[in-house]
């Protein structure tokens, strides 16, 4: 399937299952989530060129271009942003990526600020609300001449990121359509969750990730203030100590408040798929439950699923429903 000139698909598109359904015996919204990062933990590159893009404050981002070689200006863009402790190379946006570009869509991935293989290229770390960054992407790569639908697609935290960029009141250029897959609209109530007992394991996950990163980031820029983080670690004494004061926020629960996609949905006004799973263990679902979005946002909640995983029969031969549904909502879209 490729797309025409015209960004119209050329043959027909494969139905994705409406409902998810697990496989047998993998239902447990754990199993889930396990299931999702761990197989098929190496999916195969595609061509790509590295891209270094300025963003606020001399920092700058490096992100990897895929452009087909029938690609041409006016053809869809998809941009992909990872989720935390993520990167380019995260196996749900090399997959979803991988695919879209043998569609013959453009496809960017970020590496969000001081993430993966651009670490060196930035003094201050990305966070939940970092939205501006993606819009210097997206300015980045539009065509004045002959502009490019650009559509974003964000995994977890990235989710969170570029619903809130739908939401501000700033001009962004080409936004054609927005895929959110597990965001964290209530950054608050998603720490919360983090902390219970039952959620130790990705706690402790992220935590060692998240560390490892800043002292990572002190080596590159030994000037910046010395770290401290107390032994009773926790998510959010992490964005107490570090994500919120680095980023000039007064304290975490500042950060979480402005940074939270959640208020900003109501001023949503492009195409837009959100979806989630009720029984996530880390991303909570109540502010989900008495939403009121604008007819533009459509919200997929699926009762099992877990944490990006949605491991189970696509109905077309595949075993990740979740990343087939997001596929097949942006193919129907490409039609402008």
């Amino acid at each position: 399937m490729q797309l025409d000139k015209k960004n119209k698909l050329t043959s027909p598109k494969p139905t994705t299952r409406e409902h998810f359904q697990p496989f047998p015996f993998s239902g447990n919204a754990h199993i889930q989530t396990l299931l999702g990062a761990l197989l098929d933990a190496s999916p195969l590159e595609f061509p790509s060129k590295e891209v270094i893009v300025p963003v606020s404050d001399g920092d700058a981002l490096l992100v990897y271009d895929s452009k087909p070689a029938a690609w041409t200006p006016g053809l869809p863009i998809v941009i992909l942003v990872h989720g935390l402790t993520g990167s380019h190379r995260s196996n749900h946006v090399v997959r979803v990526g991988e695919s879209l570009y043998r569609k013959g869509c453009r496809v960017i991935r970020i590496n969000q600020r001081g993430a993966g293989p651009g670490i060196h290229l930035a003094r201050l770390s990305y966070h939940a609300g970092r939205s501006e960054d993606v819009r210097c992407v997206m300015k980045f790569f539009q065509n004045e001449a002959d502009p490019s639908p650009q559509f974003l697609i964000g995994f977890s935290l990235g989710a969170n990121i570029i619903l809130k960029l739908a939401g501000e009141n700033e001009e962004t250029q080409n936004l054609a359509g927005i895929v959110a897959m597990a965001p964290p609209i209530n950054l608050k109530l998603c720490s919360d969750l983090l902390e219970k007992k039952s959620n130790q394991i990705y706690e402790k996950h992220f935590l060692s990730n998240l560390i490892t990163e800043t002292k990572k980031r002190q080596k590159f820029f030994p000037d910046l203030p010395p770290l401290h983080f107390p032994s009773n670690m926790s998510i959010r004494l992490f964005d107490e100590y570090y994500t919120a004061p680095r980023a000039g926020f007064t304290c975490a629960d500042q950060y979480y408040e402005e940074s939270s996609a959640e208020k900003y949905l109501k001023n949503i006004t492009v195409p837009t798929f959100i979806l989630t799973s009720k029984d996530d263990p880390f991303i909570c679902f109540k502010p989900f439950e008495n939403l009121e979005v604008p007819d533009c946002v459509t919200l997929c909640a699926q009762n099992h699923g877990g944490h990006l995983g949605f491991f189970g029969s696509d109905g077309n031969g595949g075993h990740r429903w979740g990343e087939s549904k997001i596929i097949q909502w942006i193919e129907q879209h490409l039609v402008l």
